[in-house]
């Protein structure tokens, strides 16, 4: 018998593990909260211990750039080798990619049912797809179809700078200038990025007494805001300036999700991954986004570009698992 494989999708907040036979059958999967355990390899540690058949192979996605099989995650204080983690646990091979490279693996896999739809478009075979991710920050990353295998390369264009579109955008990048010497698109378009785009609309748009006594209270904003703003549209606590922080990270999203497009001419179709899009799913508007989407001298290209929300959050653990039954 083949010895599983350990596939893996380490991100800012959370770390989700797997063992998938060589069938892609799952045998066991867990889900990690990062701040509870100082290392990768103590997570890994836990989640095999009670594993008699164990791995020889891991792929793991990693929320960072990987240089060399190595990594500083961005949005924790954890730096991995693949090397290490190989000799630590007697691995013949561990494999380090970026999350969202593990993503795009995994978008090529996914049933029809764990898509939404925001443009049917006119998918075309054998080209690019570009995949973004907002969870705790905003990921990149894009794959390419040649001879019927799929070739996924990393980006970590989250890190470019923030264009605004309009003159609401344009105050919202002096109001985070005042805070930052440069301000990138990930810290105004990610699960960070929510509280500072509540704070600056909170200039013109008053929040409720009763949100902003919850949120002195929180170590973490964001899951507030956006249950606030979710609730607020679907028949409970009316919340303006929740709603509007979730409106205006959709038009930014929108906005950037058309400059992968057209960076990497992803005719194959954009996908939206991450934690955000799945919970928000009810402030899309279809017509709006695409109405962003489709700007400048090629938005008739645009119009045509398939657009869709990832609904499994699985995907990248589906794509490291992809990943690894190669190696």
């Amino acid at each position: 018998m083949k010895p599983p494989v350990l596939a893996g999708d380490i991100g800012g907040t959370k770390t989700a593990l797997a063992l998938y036979d060589h069938n892609s059958i799952l045998l066991r999967e867990k889900t990690y909260s990062n701040r509870l355990f100082g290392s990768l390899a103590d997570i890994i540690d836990d989640f095999l211990s009670p594993v008699q058949h164990l791995p020889q192979t891991a792929c793991l996605g990693v929320a960072g750039p990987v240089i060399e099989n190595r990594v500083n995650m961005t949005n924790l204080d954890w730096s991995i080798n693949g090397h290490k983690l190989s000799m630590t646990f007697n691995f013949t091979k561990v494999l380090l990619v970026n999350d969202l490279v593990a993503t795009a693996a995994g978008v090529n896999v996914l049933p029809p049912e764990s898509l939404l739809t925001i443009n049917k478009g006119c998918q075309l075979p054998q080209k690019t797809i570009a995949v973004l991710a907002p969870g705790t920050g905003l990921g990149q990353a894009f794959a390419v179809t040649r001879n019927n295998r799929l070739h996924t390369f990393p980006s970590e264009g989250g890190h470019s700078s923030f264009a605004p579109i309009n003159q609401q955008q344009i105050d919202l990048l002096n109001f985070m200038l005042n805070k930052k010497n440069h301000v990138s698109v990930e810290q105004v378009c990610s699960g960070k990025a929510i509280p500072d785009l509540f704070s600056f609309l909170s200039l013109t748009c008053s929040p409720p007494a009763w949100l902003t006594k919850k949120l002195r209270k929180s170590n973490d904003q964001t899951p507030r805001i956006i249950q606030a703003a979710v609730d607020a549209v679907t028949g409970g606590t009316s919340c303006e300036t929740a709603v509007r922080t979730v409106q205006l990270f959709i038009d930014i999203l929108a906005a950037e999700a058309a400059n992968l497009a057209l960076k990497t001419l992803a005719t194959g179709g954009v996908y939206l991954g991450g934690g955000l899009p799945p919970r928000i799913a009810v402030f899309f508007d279809k017509n709006k986004f695409m109405k962003i989407f489709c700007r400048g001298v090629y938005k008739n290209l645009l119009a045509d570009i398939p657009v869709q929300i990832i609904l499994n959050k699985n995907t990248a653990l589906t794509g490291a698992r992809e990943i690894a039954l190669l190696l």
